[in-house]
């Protein structure tokens, strides 16, 4: 199977990554309510019952019969009562979380009608009060459209793709681009506050953190952008290869994963305070839990790693060496954690678990609270528990 990220790599000497040909895609689980989403290779969302006992069955999967969506490489966003999935055909949907359909409640709409750039890589972001969605493309434009019918509200043009997944901080759009830029956009009308130039693309998804816009780009440096006019505040410049997975923040560090397979904890003004070798490229976004990080790296390990030196505390080895290229996920935690990433407040059978995805079609839920622990694995192709 040729993924993502052996095709980037060809691309290197550009500093530019190409979807080529593979349409399979990756996507993390999701989980909400004692229901886990997962998008598969199969090209169907699936939404899986977990009530707490190990046992997991299907709810449902869209779409039904024969139908597929198509790869997803990015991370469905849970609202109210719809899921929001941006798939690699330029369709953007808005599924009942019931019923898992379009129908009465749901939609659907077609983002990019260029079929040679049509595809979705970056996930989908909602506003606050879950009136607006924003998702880039394939075809250079930041989409922002509305939640309730999918209608476009505004559309920014950068100079290239956005495989970025947006972020919303204080009515202000942060993302990246593969033109090399950093940009910060009004959230009401698309307009440009400031925008940043880097050395190579910028994939990661951003972070908003005291003040900071804190983003890598291939380039392999590592930057703290002032949020309100996008001036540089610091850069960290020590890594040895791309920036593709986005950052996570505690009270005190910044953990910054690199595809050269060290996580790097720097200091609001950018000191590295210490580095942990993973082993394999870090292409999965990494999770911040009340014991620590934790981090996937793209052969397969799952590592819990102490916040404050970086020692490892714990692995979990139960996953079939195979890419993990999906980010982690991990339900909503209490506020007085060291989460400070956007996590909402939250509960539930799922608190302190970790979802993880890999390029096997196996999901693993991972309870975190007292290492690593097995609770689940479940195998998307076969809908059954994992052998």
């Amino acid at each position: 199977m040729v993924s993502l990220f052996l095709i980037a790599v060809v691309a290197l000497g550009a500093c530019q990554p190409n979807l080529g040909s593979s349409i399979q895609g990756w996507s993390p689980a999701v989980a909400s309510g004692g229901v886990v989403y997962v998008a598969t290779q199969q090209g169907k969302l699936k939404a899986l019952i977990d009530d707490g006992t190990g046992v997991v069955s299907v709810k449902w999967s869209f779409p039904s019969g024969d139908d597929e969506l198509g790869g997803v490489f990015n991370t469905p966003v849970v609202g109210e009562e719809l899921i929001y999935v941006a798939a690699v055909d330029g369709m953007l949907y808005a599924i009942d979380k019931q019923t898992g359909a379009v129908g009465q409640n749901g939609w659907s709409a077609t983002l990019v009608q260029d079929s040679d750039n049509q595809h979705l890589v970056s996930g989908p972001v909602v506003d606050a009060s879950e009136s607006t969605i924003l998702v880039g493309s394939d075809d250079n434009n930041l989409y922002a459209i509305n939640a309730d019918n999918g209608a476009e509200k505004w559309r920014f043009m950068a100079g290239d793709k956005i495989w970025s997944t947006p972020v919303i901080a204080n009515d202000t759009v942060y993302f990246g681009s593969h033109d090399r830029n950093v940009y910060a956009l009004d959230l009401a009308t698309g307009d440009v506050k400031w925008q940043f130039p880097t050395g190579g693309a910028v994939v990661a998804r951003p972070l908003v953190w005291r003040d900071m816009v804190l983003i890598g780009s291939f380039d392999r440096k590592f930057y703290a952008l002032d949020a309100e006019d996008g001036t540089e505040l610091w850069t960290f410049d020590d890594a040895n290869n791309w920036f593709w997975a986005g950052a996570v923040a505690s009270n005190s560090f910044v953990f910054a994963p690199s595809m050269d397979g060290h996580v790097y904890a720097l200091d609001r003004v950018g000191n590295l305070q210490w580095d942990y070798d993973a082993g394999s490229p870090l292409v999965a976004n990494p999770v911040i839990v009340p014991r620590g990080l934790v981090i996937a790296s793209r052969e397969g390990d799952v590592s819990l790693i102490e916040i404050t030196a970086g020692n490892l505390v714990n692995q979990y080895s139960d996953i079939t060496p195979v890419e993990i290229l999906a980010p982690i996920f991990t339900p909503p935690i209490p506020e007085n954690s060291l989460s400070l990433t956007g996590i909402q407040v939250g509960g539930g059978n799922q608190q302190e678990s970790v979802f993880v995805g890999a390029q096997d079609g196996t999901v693993h839920r991972i309870q975190a609270k007292s290492g690593l622990i097995k609770v689940w694995c479940f195998d998307t192709k076969e809908d059954a528990a994992c052998q």
